[in-house]
């Protein structure tokens, strides 16, 4: 197959207030529209199929659902090459779908939520087949034995002959391998940053374990994996470096964490994050993230990142989300920000002025206008989609063209609007001064 061929699309028949609506995975997604309209539930769908390919237990729960497991197959094995088993793509498919709606069900806590939704994966084969050969390695002048296993006479993963019990793990890591290479996932961990989670961060142990005991599981995922980030050591020095100058310009300062508690530290000193700004509190995990370079490890689902911000720093979080998209960074934001969303455009916009302008008009522009000439995002890959109410309880997801820019549909009614009201109340107070005078 083509690579060009090769994409994810999730067709929604229902989720919540969503119907019939259809999108195209990207690396980087846009989500806009009136609260209510179902933005967090399509993230959260979204989320859930990185994490498959992310999460070691969930797509291992795939290879469970259809009674795969190597060690039952290699009990019936009877010569040193045979075929294990095989299953379909559609399998797959029905599969992730309906597992999809059930991850939804549990992070929001509502466990009779009801969605039907098409998860297809385009490009790839309608077939996937397992075959095992019993290999002899001459290892430091010793011979040992290996159980080798092929998925469609392409990857292959070697294990230990007489290694414990393996289950489904060699049939989940060599698919998840193969999807990941043939759609171009580079990450192998997954972050979701909820609404509201500037309270969550400064949650003491008390309340971090209340929360783990509570119904709504994205709270419970996002405790989890903050905890997990908390205690991750830091990447590579160059990394950590490149990435730590990010979070210093976004923060104004950096998150130091001892004793699994968060401290503000700037040039003048440190304080508890408890008692810093709300901004500081909205942004410690994803500065954490820059800061210990572990960033382009993660897909994000990043929800309003405007919550609390000045609107300066809306633009400077735009501008960091872009040089991460460059570095091949995977995010997807749902936002009600006039100012990120300007950002995003304007950087949607410098790309391709930069395919259609010669490098020194384009540099002098840059230059002039006070963009950075190398800061652009590539509309390729933005997925941009506005919920658009359609009546009281149906929204209907809208593909926008990104490649001039996404369209200010959200925003357009209530500007207009307000644009308008605001021209009466001027004109009234000028009929006034002029009848006074």
């Amino acid at each position: 197959m083509n690579n060009r061929e090769r994409k994810i699309t999730i067709h929604i028949d229902k989720l919540g207030p969503v119907h019939d609506s259809i999108l195209e995975l990207k690396p980087f997604m846009v989500f806009t529209g009136a609260s209510g309209t179902g933005k967090s539930y399509v993230s959260l769908l979204i989320h859930y199929i990185y994490r498959v390919f992310s999460k070691k237990h969930d797509i291992t729960d795939f290879f469970k659902f259809i009674g795969a497991s190597f060690d039952e197959h290699k009990k019936v094995i009877s010569s040193d090459e045979e075929f294990l088993f095989e299953f379909s793509l559609e399998q797959f498919e029905e599969w992730i779908s309906k597992s999809a709606i059930k991850y939804v069900s549990r992070s929001i806590g509502n466990f009779s939520f009801e969605g039907k939704v098409s998860i297809k994966f385009h490009g790839i084969p309608d077939t996937f087949k397992y075959h095992y050969r019993k290999d002899t390695i001459e290892v430091a002048g010793e011979m040992k034995y290996y159980d080798t296993i092929t998925m469609n006479q392409r990857l292959t993963i070697r294990l230990p002959y007489d290694s414990p019990e393996w289950e489904y793990l060699p049939y989940s890591a060599l698919f998840k391998t193969y999807i990941q290479s043939a759609y171009n996932i580079t990450q192998d961990k997954t972050f979701l940053l909820p609404p509201s989670r500037g309270g969550l961060v400064c949650l003491n142990d008390e309340g971090r374990a209340a929360i783990n005991k509570s119904s709504a599981g994205m709270y419970q995922e996002f405790i989890f994996d903050f905890g997990q980030l908390k205690s991750d050591a830091p990447a590579d020095s160059d990394k950590t470096e490149a990435y730590s100058s990010l979070s210093k310009e976004l923060i104004n300062g950096k998150i130091n964490v001892r004793d699994n508690e968060l401290f503000y530290e700037q040039d003048f000193g440190e304080i508890p994050i408890i008692a810093s700004a709300a901004s500081i509190k909205e942004l410690a995990p994803f500065a954490i993230m820059l800061q210990k370079g572990l960033v382009e490890q993660y897909s994000i689902m990043f929800e309003e990142p405007e919550t609390n911000l000045h609107p300066e720093l809306q633009i400077k979080t735009a501008d960091i989300a872009a040089k991460l998209l460059q570095k091949g960074c995977r995010l997807r934001v749902t936002t009600h920000s006039d100012y990120f969303l300007r950002r995003i455009n304007d950087l949607l916009r410098l790309d391709i002025l930069k395919e259609r302008m010669g490098e020194e008009e384009y540099n002098t522009f840059c230059k002039e206008h006070h963009y950075t000439p190398t800061l652009t995002i590539s509309e390729k890959i933005t997925g941009a989609y506005f919920f658009r109410k359609e009546s009281k309880f149906e929204t209907r997801i809208i593909r926008q063209d990104a490649e001039e820019g996404v369209p200010f549909d959200t925003f357009k009614s209530v500007l207009e609007n307000q644009l308008t009201d605001s021209s009466y109340i001027y004109d009234k107070i000028c009929e006034i001064n002029e009848t006074s005078d």
